[in-house]
């Protein structure tokens, strides 16, 4: 889904993502909103749509250096050029407060401040 459709602004972010359930290998954040967030691992990854996951972000502009701990269900995934990229919904979690209170740190930030991603 394209950025500019979303009902939250999506922030991009660099971050390790961690999804035991998964795979035992960490994957790269790419952004995140209130709502949903957008993961890749650099390999294939096998993902069932209709099972929840929990995951534990590590933002790079993280105030707090513990991981948010979020429940999240997969909205999409697919494969291109070897790396599995994936689309979620974030349930509810019980990181919820640290997620929104990371949320508004990512708004104050300057779009200068914020990860370039090519």
């Amino acid at each position: 889904m394209d950025l500019e459709k979303r009902s939250n602004t999506r922030y991009i972010e660099i971050g390790k993502i961690t999804c035991h359930e998964l795979c035992a290998l960490s994957g790269i954040l790419d952004n995140i909103s209130a709502t949903g967030l957008k993961m890749h691992y650099t390999f294939p990854v096998v993902v069932e749509l209709e099972n929840e996951y929990e995951v534990e972000i590590l933002p790079s502009n993280g105030t707090d250096f513990s991981p948010l701990k979020l429940k999240c269900l997969p909205q999409w995934a697919n494969e291109q050029d070897g790396n599995t990229y994936i689309g979620f919904k974030i349930l509810y979690s019980p990181d919820a407060n640290r997620l929104n209170e990371f949320i508004s740190h990512l708004q104050e930030l300057s779009a200068d401040q914020l990860p370039e991603i090519k």
